[in-house]
């Protein structure tokens, strides 16, 4: 059903209703006579349309008289009903620019088919933007000479616009990771949305806490709306619209002449003065007040699509949000090189050790400090002079032996220390110190004497700790989705023949290794991960037993985490290709992945090549190209700026993939991850048939896919349990041989369930879609486990481990 039928502005067509229309229809005062009188192909086409689900139109006779199918309504929308009117007359918004030339060479016997046609039509009462796909085919009488068209038409508005959106979203998270500065990202975005929406202004407004001012320190126009930055009263806008935006209502006005909201004389003055006749103003909500609003400005009348609107809305809340990011991000640089800097002037100031600092005397045995009036290293300020095995007695004992170390460093490269460690309190409360300053020695090379700055970084240190936990959630939920993908694939395939028998095992298997490249980014914090670890994580499953069918070589560097996920699609593909039809689908085959830099400084890129030898003999290139081929050919070239070449030689493919350093290499090159869980070579269903085996999954279509995996290894499944509550009923009383647990059930740690289990001595596996899993239970960190998404093969394996184990059989 079109959109605009939920809009109550279109009369469409009920099943069957145009042939009723068409029996009934007085088409002898018509300009194509009575029905009696029709050639007999008029009378074809007119049943193959109506017996077609597809929309079909034919236009007939000089006068171009206009019959339809009920599919076709839906499309003419409040123009239906049409039948029996001049095509021109029904289409005279788009007649004269698009529709007449067309016509008239259909009438001339030139067929036409065109893939895209945007056509600006007024259809349910106000002017869209419209896409179709059609064909227009001349009929003839036994003559020869053209009497009409038949015209099949499909509407592809909606799949335009909507990779329009999908592009709009790319473009935003890609300005959100390369801006800075909150002002030019607010303008950035405002100009996105505006720009889509083919609208002359875009701003994006900040309000104050009092809520009684918006500010917007600088809009977007294209130069027919006057500017709108700096500083404007809420009241201006009236009652009405601001009760809407402090609500959290998104205002969308097609026409300010014609909304109640707008009509009041002042308000219609503040939008006069600004040449606004439409606009959209997106408010954002935090803690239940106003902090912003996405306004988008029109100087004509605008209807605003409702997808486009939740576009807005989402664009908005982002924008929202990664302006805070960005500042709480400047703040905290702020503070630290302000840190940094006071910590170095103190450090070489080494005269000045009264302010803050502390000083250590061997000779005396003691630490004397001056704290200004405040603890220092949890040392009141009315105590000035400790002995130093009393400060050392405060220090964690796990950091004693990093002071030391630091200490003999310091001494020996004669450069000042600079040291992290934790201090305990009096009242037992640990916190984190950064200490700077120079050690003085005497002529045997032993510390006489240290003066340097201490001060408290327990914030900052709980401040990381909180990003890390955030980071990790944020993993494990983006992990789940891809999990959720994984399953709706496997079911949504399964029985579809004609998508061949193993297209769900290559829609997971991309799935999947997303996922792989997934780990590798959240490991650094989304900064890049390591080229070397991507190939080696993607090859591994296929390296043989000795590791012997892949060798590869190259210079270890990172790659930006756009690449690395396309990157490692390309890369499976390779694989997966090589093993189903290639070197690797034979014993003797090799493959052998290699890289390296080439070029001039100023234009170095990255070389490539996949060789593969010992396969099958290639006869000719693949007749038709997959979606495989897509993946390592087009996208690397599109999203990469890359090039490919194959050569499909009769001893085997080659691969060489030539991509530029700029686009592809990340700043840092920090490569530190957590590695894959893998299952050991155990056969899942020699162990675990006929075992009663736990499932606690929270998500459901995970945890179906937990059960199918376990029943195709013909155990009898508990479950799947889904609470935490549950869990420890199901943990202390039931009766079963193993179990697979999920970490986290809807924000709670299975922690309690496996510490049951453990007690119990029953063999369990954790999933997760955790990368690196924090607050673990010491008596369970050697527990195994497998990282969503996850193949039944490698949670089966891995489970039959660890029952093997348990019983003694491993």
């Amino acid at each position: 059903m079109n959109e605009a039928a939920s809009e109550g502005t279109v009369s469409s067509a009920g099943p069957g209703e145009m042939r009723r229309r068409i029996e009934a229809y007085d088409w002898a005062a018509s300009p194509i006579g009575p029905r009696q009188d029709w050639p007999q192909v008029l009378e074809v086409l007119v049943d193959l349309i109506l017996t077609s689900s597809q929309p079909m139109f034919i236009v007939w006779g000089p006068a171009r008289t206009l019959i339809y199918n009920d599919a076709y309504a839906e499309i003419l929308a409040a123009k239906h009903p049409a039948l029996g009117q001049p095509f021109e007359a029904v289409w005279h918004e788009i007649w004269e620019r698009d529709l007449r030339p067309i016509v008239e060479n259909a009438y001339a016997g030139v067929s036409l088919h065109m893939d895209d046609i945007p056509l600006m039509m007024r259809r349910k009462g106000y002017l869209e933007e419209t896409h179709f796909s059609f064909s227009y085919t001349p009929v003839r009488d036994a003559a020869a000479k053209v009497q009409g068209f038949l015209c099949p038409c499909t509407e592809i508005t909606e799949q335009v616009l909507e990779e329009r959106r999908a592009r709009v979203r790319m473009e935003f998270t890609e300005s959100v990771r390369s801006i800075s500065d909150p002002v030019e990202l607010g303008y950035r975005a405002a100009a996105l949305v505006a720009q889509h929406l083919g609208a002359e202004q875009g701003a994006f407004a900040e309000v104050d806490a009092a809520g009684d001012y918006v500010t917007i320190a600088r809009d977007w126009n294209s130069g027919d709306i006057p500017s709108n930055a700096g500083q404007h009263r809420m009241k201006d806008f009236g009652p009405a619209m601001i009760a809407d935006l402090k609500a959290g209502r998104s205002i969308a006005i097609d026409d300010i002449r014609e909304d109640t909201r707008t009509l009041s004389p002042r308000v219609a003055e503040v939008f006069a003065a600004q040449n606004i006749r439409s606009f959209l103003n997106v408010p954002q909500l935090r803690d239940g007040r106003l902090v912003s609003v996405m306004a988008v400005h029109s100087n004509a009348v605008k209807h605003w699509h409702a997808r486009d609107i939740a576009l807005v809305e989402e664009i908005a809340q982002r924008t929202y949000s990664a302006v805070q990011n960005v500042r709480a991000d400047a703040a905290r640089r702020q503070n630290e090189a302000h840190l940094r800097a006071t910590r170095d002037a103190l450090a070489l100031a080494t005269n000045a050790s009264r302010l803050g600092w502390t000083t250590l005397d061997v000779a005396t045995d003691t630490v004397t400090f001056d704290p200004c009036g405040r603890e220092v290293i949890g040392i009141p300020a009315t105590q000035k002079h400790i002995s130093i095995s009393d400060w050392l007695n405060r220090v964690h004992p796990e950091d004693r032996e990093a002071i030391e170390r630091e200490t003999r460093e310091c001494m020996r490269d004669q450069r000042p220390f600079d040291l992290e460690y934790r201090v305990i309190h009096p009242d037992g409360d640990l916190r984190h110190v950064h200490g700077t300053g120079y050690f003085q020695a005497d002529e045997a090379g032993e510390i006489i004497h240290a003066t340097g700055f201490v001060r408290d970084v327990t914030e900052r240190k709980r401040s990381e700790e909180r990003q890390n936990v955030l980071m990790a959630e944020l993993d494990h939920r983006v992990k789940n989705i891809l999990a959720v993908v994984q399953s709706i694939a496997r079911q949504s395939l399964r029985g579809r023949q004609e998508a061949g028998p193993d297209a769900a095992d290559r829609f997971i298997g991309r799935i999947s290794a997303l996922a792989q490249s997934h780990s590798l980014l959240a490991s650094s914090r989304w900064e890049g991960a390591a080229f070397h670890d991507l190939v080696e994580n993607t090859l591994a499953p296929y390296r043989g037993d000795e590791g012997e069918r892949i060798t590869m070589s190259g210079p270890r560097f990172n790659v930006t985490p756009k690449a690395a996920q396309t990157l490692t699609l390309a890369l499976h593909e390779l694989v997966t290709n090589a093993a189903k039809y290639g070197a690797l689908s034979q014993s003797g085959g090799r493959v052998t992945a290699s890289w390296a830099f080439s070029g001039s400084p100023d234009a170095t890129q990255i070389t490539f090549h996949w060789r593969e030898t010992g396969g099958p003999k290639i006869k000719a290139p693949p007749s038709r190209k997959g979606f495989g081929s897509f993946l390592i050919e087009r996208m690397l070239v599109a999203e990469l700026g890359g090039a490919v070449t194959r050569d499909f030689a009769p001893e085997g493919l080659t691969t060489v993939l030539e991509l530029p350093a700029t686009i592809l290499v990340a700043e840092s090159e920090s490569d530190g991850h957590m590695p894959p869980a893998t299952a050991p070579d155990i056969d899942g269903h020699s162990v675990l048939a006929g075992k009663r085996i736990l499932v606690i999954e929270d998500d459901y279509l995970v945890g179906q896919e937990t059960l199918a995996a376990l029943g195709a290894v013909d155990c009898e499944v508990i479950g799947p349990v889904t609470t935490l509550k549950q869990a420890l009923l199901a943990a202390r009383g039931e009766d079963f041989d193993a179990a697979v647990l999920d970490i986290n059930l809807d924000g709670e740690m299975v922690w309690p369930a496996a510490q049951l289990l453990h007690a119990r001595e029953l063999p369990f596996v954790f999933t997760t879609a955790y990368s690196n899993v924090t607050g673990m239970p010491g008596e369970l960190k050697d527990a195994p486990w497998v990282e969503k998404p996850f193949n039944a093969v490698q949670l089966t394996a891995r489970l039959a481990a660890a029952v093997a184990a348990r019983s003694g059989e491993a």
